[in-house]
C-alpha cells in the first residue's frame, strides 16, 4: 500500500516471520536505533504515520507492521491463531528476521496490550516502552489470584452483555455490525466519535438506520479515511475482532506471569476523553500507586486534556514529542536482589491440597516449613508422581531444606482437566508459579526429571526470577528454532508413527492402559531400558512373557503405590502433555532464540532413551546446550544408569543435587554469565 500525504519516504516490504507474511512500513536509516510501532483496532500501520515522520527525521529507524489479521499481513482463518502468544511470536520473529536484538516499542489500544505482553514475556528484546491508551491491567490480562475473573466476565459484569467486547465474542455478530462494504462509514464513526464506556455497550439498532458520522476533525482527512476504508473493504474486520475472542484464552495461558511485573522503562500516555481512562477504578489505579507497583520502571503518566482514544493521530505532534523525549534518554538499568536463607531441622513427609491457578494440587512436603528455609521444588515426569522424589526429599530435608513435590496437573491427587488443550506448557508453568505464590515462596531451587525437566526448563525460561538454580535430569533443553520441524514431525522422522509419542496423539489411546496389569506395566516401564522405536510400546509390553525381578532400588511397595494411584486416575492426564507438543511449539514462538539464564546442572544416564535421541549427544557435548544455557555449570553422564535415574541411583543423584545447590546458600552476588 502507498501511504497518504506522508512528508518522508515510507518504504514497504513483506517479511516472512513465524509462519506468516507480515507487511511492514519503514522509515529512517537502517543502521539507526529502531522503534517498533504497534497499532490497535480497527487500525493499520498508517495510524503511526505522524510519529514515523517525526522520529525518522531525528535519527530513528521506524518500523510499523500491519499486525496479524490486518491490512496486507496474513490473516489465518482460525480464531485461536490470534492469541497474544501468536502476536508476540510474530513480533519476536520479525525482529529476528530484521536482525534487531532490541528495540524501543510504542503501542496503542490492542497494540498497547500486545506491547505489555511483549515486555512481560521478552523484556530482553525491549529497550524502553511508550504505551498509549490502555494501561497494564493485571486482572484483565492475566489469571492471578483465587478470585480471578475471566476477562469477558469482567467486562460483562461491569458494562453488561451488550458491551462491544462481549458482543464480539460470538462469531458473526461483530462481522454483521462491521460489514466491510460499509468500511468507510464505520471508520468515520469510530475515529471521530468520543465513545464512553456506556455508549460502547450499545449495539446498532436493526430497526433504524445508523446516524450519519460527525464531520471530520482537523486532524483527520478524507484521504486518511479512504486509506483505512480501502484496506478493510478488502480484508474485512474479522482478523482484528479475533483478538477480542482470544482475551479469555490469553488470560488463562498468561498464568505463569500472575505475579510478574513489567520490568521495562515505561512512559504511559492517555487522553482524559479516552473511554479506557474511564474504566471503573482506573484513575485511582493510574495515579495512586497501583500502576507503579505493577510497572516498577514506570517513569511518567501523562494525561492529555481534551484528547480522545486515537491520541497519536488526534494529538500527533504532542505524542511524537513525548515519545522522542522519553526514548532519547532510555534509562534501562534494573536492580535485583536475592534473599538470604538459613537451615532448619528436617521433618516427615506431609501432604496437603493447595488451590492454585484454578485447580487443586496435591503437594508432598518434607523438611522445615518456615519461610527462612531454602526451598527445593521437585517436578516429576511420566508416568510418575511426587513419589519419584522420595529419596531426594529425605536426603535434603535432613540437611535443612524445605522440599516441595507436587503431583502435576493431571496426575495423582491433583485436578485433571478433561481438555488436552488445558495441558500446555503455560498451564503447567502457571500451576507452579501459583503454587509458589500460595506457599509464599518467592524463589526456589528446582529439580526436574523427564516431563518435569521440560516443565522446569520452561519455568526457567519464562520466569527465571522464581528459580535460584536448576538441576535437571534426563531431558536436555530443547530450544525452539524457527527453521526446526515441529516436535511430532521430528519424532515421526526418527522412529515412525508407532513411536509412543506419536501414538499418544491418537484419541482414546489412554484406554489401552486400562487393559494392562498395572503392576506389571510399572515394573516393565521403570526397569527395562529401551531406546528408539521400542520405547513405551504398549503392544510389546502386553506381549511380553518375561519374568520380572525387581532390582534393589525398587520394591513391591513402590510398585503397589504407583499402580493403586493410576488405577484411580488413569493415564489421560499425563498423555495430554504429549498432545500439546506441537501446540507448545506454536505458542512458544515469542521465545525463539531465548536462552535459559539460570544457574544449571544437567544429569543423564548413558542408558537413558532421552540421551540417544538423534542429535542429543552432539548438542549436549559439542557446545550447543552451553550456548542455549549459558549458565550451565556441569553435565554429568552416569554410566550404566537408565531413565528413572533419581530412583535407580538415588544416593548419587541426591549427592549431586545437594553439592550443587548448597553453594548458593551463602553467596550474596548473582552468578555471572559464562563467556562462550
Amino acid at each position: 500500500m502507498e501511504g497518504a500525504a506522508a512528508a518522508i519516504t515510507i518504504r514497504h516490504r513483506t517479511v516472512e516471520a513465524n509462519g506468516i507474511s507480515i507487511h511492514v512500513a519503514e522509515a529512517g536509516g537502517e543502521g539507526a536505533p529502531a522503534v517498533l510501532f504497534l497499532h490497535g483496532f480497527p487500525e493499520l500501520w498508517y495510524s503511526w504515520r505522524h510519529q514515523m515522520e517525526h522520529l525518522a527525521a531525528r535519527g530513528f529507524r521506524c518500523l510499523a507492521p500491519d499486525l496479524r489479521g490486518y491490512g496486507d499481513t496474513d490473516a489465518p482463518p482460525e480464531i485461536e491463531s490470534y492469541s497474544a502468544f501468536h502476536i508476540v511470536g510474530d513480533l519476536v520473529a520479525l525482529l529476528d528476521a530484521l536482525g534487531l536484538a532490541k528495540v524501543f516499542v510504542v503501542g496503542h489500544d490492542w497494540g498497547a496490550i500486545i506491547a505489555w505482553y511483549l515486555c512481560l514475556f521478552r523484556p530482553d528484546r525491549v529497550t524502553a516502552l511508550v504505551n498509549t491508551s490502555v494501561a497494564f491491567m493485571r486482572h484483565v490480562f492475566i489469571r492471578s489470584g483465587a478470585a480471578a475473573v475471566k476477562t469477558t466476565d469482567y467486562f460483562h459484569k461491569a458494562y453488561g452483555p451488550t458491551y462491544y467486547i462481549c458482543r464480539f465474542q460470538e462469531p458473526g455478530v461483530a462481522e454483521k455490525e462491521l460489514a466491510p462494504e460499509h468500511a468507510r462509514l464505520i471508520m468515520k464513526r469510530i475515529l471521530c466519535n468520543r465513545f464512553t464506556v456506556h455508549e460502547a455497550g450499545k449495539p446498532e439498532s436493526e430497526e433504524s438506520p445508523p446516524p450519519p458520522p460527525p464531520p471530520l476533525p482537523a486532524w483527520l482527512t478524507e484521504e486518511d479515511v479512504d486509506y483505512f476504508a480501502a484496506a478493510f473493504e478488502k480484508t474485512g474486520f474479522t482478523g482484528g475482532i479475533n483478538y477480542y475472542r482470544n482475551m479469555d484464552r490469553n488470560w488463562e495461558m498468561a498464568a505463569p506471569w500472575a505475579d510478574a511485573k513489567v520490568q521495562v522503562p515505561t512512559k504511559f500516555i492517555v487522553g482524559d476523553g479516552d473511554l479506557t481512562y474511564h474504566y471503573a477504578g482506573i484513575q485511582d489505579y493510574l495515579h495512586k500507586g497501583g500502576f507503579k507497583a505493577n510497572v516498577p520502571l514506570l517513569e511518567d503518566v501523562v494525561v492529555i486534556p481534551g484528547a480522545g482514544h486515537f491520541i497519536q493521530q488526534e494529538r500527533a505532534d504532542e505524542v511524537s514529542d513525548h515519545i522522542y523525549n522519553f526514548i532519547s534518554k532510555a534509562p534501562h538499568v534494573v536492580a535485583a536482589s536475592r534473599g538470604r536463607v538459613e537451615s532448619m531441622a528436617a521433618a516427615a513427609v506431609r501432604h496437603r491440597t493447595v488451590e492454585a491457578n484454578g485447580i487443586s494440587m496435591h503437594v508432598a512436603e518434607a523438611g522445615p516449613d518456615g519461610a527462612t528455609a531454602p526451598a527445593v521444588l521437585f517436578v516429576h515426569g511420566f508416568p510418575e508422581l511426587w513419589y519419584s522424589w522420595r529419596h531426594q526429599m529425605g536426603h535434603l530435608a535432613a540437611r535443612g531444606y524445605r522440599c516441595v513435590a507436587p503431583d502435576l496437573r493431571g496426575y495423582g491427587g491433583t485436578t485433571a482437566p478433561p481438555e488436552h488443550t488445558s495441558y500446555t506448557i503455560f498451564h503447567l508453568v502457571g500451576d507452579l508459579v501459583a503454587l509458589l505464590d500460595a506457599l509464599e515462596l518467592p524463589q526456589v531451587f528446582v529439580v526436574g526429571h523427564d516431563w518435569g525437566a521440560i516443565v522446569s526448563w520452561n519455568l526457567c525460561l519464562l520466569r527465571p526470577d522464581r528459580v535460584r538454580a536448576l538441576v535437571n535430569l534426563s531431558v536436555a533443553f530443547m530450544p525452539r528454532r524457527p527453521a526446526d520441524e515441529k516436535p511430532l514431525d521430528y519424532f515421526r522422522g526418527a522412529y515412525g508413527d508407532d513411536y509412543y509419542v506419536c501414538r499418544f496423539q491418537e484419541p482414546g489411546v489412554e484406554k489401552e492402559f486400562a487393559s494392562l496389569d498395572l503392576k506389571r506395566f510399572f515394573k516393565l516401564a521403570l526397569i527395562v531400558q529401551t531406546t528408539g522405536s521400542s520405547a513405551m510400546s504398549i503392544k510389546k509390553m502386553r506381549a511380553s512373557n518375561k519374568e520380572i525381578t525387581l532390582p534393589p532400588w525398587l520394591s513391591e511397595e513402590d510398585i503397589s503405590y504407583l499402580a493403586s494411584v493410576y488405577a484411580k486416575t488413569g493415564f489421560a492426564g499425563g498423555i495430554n502433555y504429549y498432545r500439546c507438543f506441537d501446540l507448545n511449539w506454536e505458542l512458544m514462538a515469542p521465545w525463539t532464540g531465548a536462552k535459559i539464564l539460570v544457574p544449571a546442572k544437567f544429569i543423564v544416564g548413558d542408558g537413558d532413551l532421552a540421551y540417544h535421541l538423534p542429535g542429543v549427544k552432539s548438542y549436549i557435548h559439542n557446545g550447543g546446550m552451553k550456548k542455549d544455557v549459558p549458565m550451565l555449570e556441569e553435565v554429568v553422564v552416569i554410566k550404566g544408569a537408565g531413565h528413572f535415574i533419581q530412583q535407580e541411583r538415588a544416593q548419587e543423584i541426591s549427592d549431586h543435587i545437594y553439592n550443587y545447590i548448597k553453594k548458593f546458600n551463602t553467596g550474596v552476588s548473582s552468578p555471572k554469565l559464562s563467556r562462550l
